[in-house]
């Protein structure tokens, strides 16, 4: 069964992650052009009974759940993620506005999750509060510390990113995972697939759902991981290690589909942006789709690399293209 109270205990685990375009094969630097991230995913005895990490926002997301009237069950895991998403045009080096590409824009974020397993054993609801800072020079300051080193040519337009100076912002998520198939091959080859409903109401207020799986040799259960829950760094899913004490080497992909109403990082806030995209300007519906290979040694340490694709979302103008970057992943358990 792939439920926790049913099931040994889970331990910790934890997932840092490292998104790029220049990982991305495609010798670009613009658009999402990096994020960094790191999730911490507290332990859950046998019981079932698990807690919040130390440093969470979870009590603000046990504030909105109880005005809500949502209980909080048994057999629910909790996670805190910290880091940080970076855009930029793709002529870094221009020391003036550019109106006809997407802005300058970063986040950083601090989030926690509640990840709840139902007793079908077949679906998951997960529900994420994130609060974040649009606009701060910390984002210029770690894009060029990493470009120096590396004889990259430095960004010079970073004070004409949204909301320069910076400014607070927050969202809420809630999604619904659904397992529909699953099966362990006699001979090494397994698969599971499962599909996702996922809201986000705040610096992206979006409706979206898509379909994602794997195959290979797997004993990760299916929940541990959803790559459909991600947004850009923001990676919103809990990463259980239990049941992946032998070794694992699969192929995992999947594609999202969502109606946006608003992105801050195109369409800035309350703060004036030099650059920033009314809603007409932007499409209404974006895809995303993604391919990864995931090796996963004894004692639960995974290995993790994914190609992902993004489709317009500027209408018009030299930021009206398809996006994409790569991501490095390593995971593990305390």
């Amino acid at each position: 069964m792939d439920s926790p109270q049913a099931d040994t205990a889970i331990p910790a685990g934890w997932r840092l992650s490292m998104d790029n375009d220049l990982i991305a094969l495609n010798n670009r630097d613009q658009d999402f052009t990096g994020g960094i991230s790191f999730n911490y995913t507290s332990a859950s005895p046998a019981s079932g009974l698990s807690s919040p990490p130390w440093i969470s926002l979870d009590t603000v997301l046990g504030f909105i759940e109880q005005t809500a009237g949502i209980e909080t069950p048994g057999g629910t895991l909790y996670a805190t993620e910290a880091g940080m998403s970076v855009f930029t045009p793709e002529d870094t080096q221009s020391h003036t506005v550019q109106y006809d590409d997407r802005p300058y824009a970063s986040l950083l974020f601090l989030s926690s999750s509640r990840q709840t397993l139902l007793a079908n054993n077949r679906q998951t609801i997960t529900r994420t509060f994130t609060l974040g800072a649009l606009g701060l020079a910390l984002s210029a300051n770690v894009q060029n510390a990493i470009h120096r080193p590396l004889g990259v040519d430095l960004a010079q337009g970073w004070k004409y990113q949204i909301s320069a100076g910076g400014e607070p912002t927050l969202r809420y998520s809630l999604s619904r995972q659904t397992r529909h198939w699953a099966r362990k091959g006699a001979v090494g080859l397994d698969y599971d697939l499962s599909s996702t409903l996922k809201g986000s109401l705040g610096y992206l207020s979006d409706l979206g759902w898509g379909i994602s799986g794997r195959l290979g040799r797997i004993s990760s259960p299916w929940w541990s991981d959803n790559p459909l829950l991600e947004d850009y760094a923001e990676r919103g899913s809990i990463h259980a290690t239990r049941g992946a004490s032998r070794h694992q080497f699969y192929l995992w992909g999947g594609l999202f589909v969502r109606a946006r109403a608003y992105n801050a990082l195109l369409q800035g806030q309350f703060r004036d942006s030099p650059v920033r995209y009314s809603r007409p300007a932007l499409y209404p519906v974006i895809a995303n789709v993604w391919i990864g290979l995931e090796y996963v040694f004894g004692r639960g340490i995974r290995l993790g690399y994914s190609w992902h694709g993004e489709t317009a979302e500027v209408r018009h103008g030299k930021g009206s293209h398809a996006m994409t970057w790569g991501n490095l992943s390593i995971t593990g358990s305390w």
